[in-house]
Parts: C-alpha cells; structure tokens; sequence
C-alpha cells in the first residue's frame, strides 16, 4: 500500500509518493514515485520514469494557484502526452532504432533532495541505449519560477557515428493557449536587424511534420545522413534565427510561458527552440513548446549540460519577458 508523506518545510510543502521499486542513490535523496513541490506561487508536480510511456516523467502539471488557480499550464486529459520539461528524445545524425524517445524507455529514478523544494531525475547509463548517464534536477523557486539543471556524461563516442553530433530533445506538451507561436528575439533574414519574431512553425521544408525547429543566429544546421527516418526534430528553419536563449508564448487566462537558458551556442555545444503542432486543430490549442540541446561532438566520459528557467505568470508585455531573461542571465554564473 502506498504512503503519502506531508512534510512542511518553512515556507513550502511537499507531498511525496515512495518509489515501490529501483534502488535510490545516497548521493541524491530516497528514490520517489511522484512529487508535489509548493513553494511562491507555484504547486508543481513531477514524476518519474516507473509508468512512461503512459505517464511521463519530468512535470506532471504545473499550477500557478495566484493568478490562474484550476488552469494546468500543461495539456491534463493526454494521458501519454502530458507533461513539461519531459526528456524525449536522444538522436544522432546516423540512422538507429534508439533516436525515438529513448529516454521514455527504462529506469529514470526521481530523487528528492535535502532542500525540499528540488527534484532529481537520474538515469544510469547502463539503462540507456546510447550509454549516456545523465540528471535532470528541478528546483522551485519563488514567486514563479521552476530552475532546471541538465548533465550526461556520455560513455561510448562511438555510437553517434562518424557525424558525432548528439542532439537531446526536451517537451512540453501544453494546455490550451491563445497563440501556437513562439516569440523570441532574433533576426528575420540575413541581414537584418533583430527584432521580436512570432515562429509559427510554417510547412515548406521536406522533412516538416506539423512543426519545426529554430537554431541561433551563429549556428549552422546540422547534417544528418540519407538513411536516418525520424528527421522531424533533426533540420532547422534557415530564417529566422534567435539571437537571445529565450522564448515566450501565450496561453489562456492571461498566462505566459517563458523558457530561458544559460547559453546560445559555442564550438562545444548549442540550444535550440522547437514548436510543434499535432494538437493544434479547430477543437483545440495544444502545441508542443519544445526545446533541444546539441553536442556538436561527444567525447567519452566528458560532462555535457545546460541549465534554464522555466516562468509561468500572468503576461505583461514582451519586454517584461525579455527582463525575467535579462534578470536572471546577470544572476546565473
């Protein structure tokens, strides 16, 4: 019989469900099935890895009980498509059976750390077909905000082939909004001056499926061979390109969606902003605000990662969300 364990821990709560089975890592805290952190304005819940593909692990919901209490800022009714900051892919540039949603498959251990308002997913890379070990940590921060720190540590160069490049692949899967687009800052074509750009994913390349994806300014595309199949995630738009590592979009209730991150793109690594468009038709809203992170070329037991912030507020204006970005890149070492 499962247990639930209410702790209050100065000004936040959390709720957790023990994990029933998986083997916890001291380092990180006791393995958990399901978590809810309160912590400001937020009430977010996250899960692991033990009921994927039907469930998905990462962000289960996420609440801002203030200013749009009820409204889940991710899609509640599909089971197996709901979720925010869910880890879903891992691809190469080579054709391979494990460049879909591998990280869905397999154990993924949630792990709640001493601070009680953070998470842990972590995934041995014994448990991965690409031999990546990686954790995936979140933390809630006041008044809005959920922090997220992304680290692999690849075992095997080899896999990725003679192209090199290992690209991660991160959904969020949202509820209803008022504009399937984008915005982030950028320039529109070669050129040009930057300015704010709606990114409404527009059909025209060969391998588009109801989205695409947007690099930096500074960024080339990435090759990929003529065999590989899942190439949805893999091209990019030409233009535009992103100059800051920011977007925002639009949801109902008056709420914006704000994801940020801590770099654009070097000769090591790079981000890169995604929207998709399987649930966006006549009866719904519902597009896929998506984000990746490449490795132009992996080295064996090298540390890789990223990290980023996730807002979830009542829209003020688009300079208000290129502060939130402004604030916290002055404040992340």
């Amino acid at each position: 019989m499962t247990v639930v364990v209410f702790k209050r821990i100065m000004m936040f709560a959390v709720i957790v469900i023990p994990a029933t089975s998986g083997a916890a890592d001291d380092r990180f805290g006791p393995a958990v099935e399901s978590a809810r952190i309160d912590v400001g304005n937020l009430s977010v819940h996250f899960r692991d890895n033990s009921e994927s593909p039907g469930v998905l692990s990462g962000v289960q919901s996420l609440f801002n009980v203030k200013e749009a209490p009820g409204f889940d800022a991710y899609d509640p009714e599909g089971r197996g498509s709901s979720a925010g900051l869910n880890f879903e892919h891992i691809i190469s540039g080579h054709q391979s059976e494990h460049n879909k949603f591998t990280p869905r498959q397999g154990t993924y251990t949630l792990q709640q750390l001493p601070d009680g308002q953070s998470v842990r997913l972590v995934r041995k890379a014994e448990d991965s077909p690409w031999r990546i070990a990686s954790t995936l940590t979140y933390t809630v921060v006041e008044p809005h905000f959920i922090d997220f720190d992304f680290r692999c540590t690849p075992e095997d160069a080899s896999l990725f082939g003679d192209r090199g490049w290992a690209l991660m692949f991160f959904a969020n899967y949202m509820h209803e909004v008022v504009d399937t687009a984008l915005h982030f800052r950028g320039v529109a074509e070669e050129g040009g001056e930057e300015t704010w750009i709606r990114a409404d994913a527009p059909p025209g390349h060969a391998d588009w499926n109801t989205g695409g994806n947007y690099r930096h300014l500074e960024a080339a595309p990435l090759g990929y061979d003529d065999e590989v199949t899942f190439r949805l995630n893999t091209w990019s738009y030409d233009w535009p390109r992103f100059t800051e590592p920011c977007y925002y979009g639009l949801s109902e209730h008056d709420m914006t969606f704000i994801l940020m991150f801590d770099r654009t793109h070097s000769v090591e690594d790079e981000m890169r902003l995604s929207l998709f468009k399987f649930k966006v038709n006549e009866q719904q809203q519902r597009p896929a605000w998506d984000f990746q992170y490449v490795i132009h070329k992996v080295e064996a037991d090298r540390e890789y990662g990223f990290r980023g912030r996730l807002v979830w507020k009542k829209f003020v204006s688009p300079d208000d969300c290129r502060r939130e970005y402004m604030t916290w890149a002055r404040e992340t070492p």
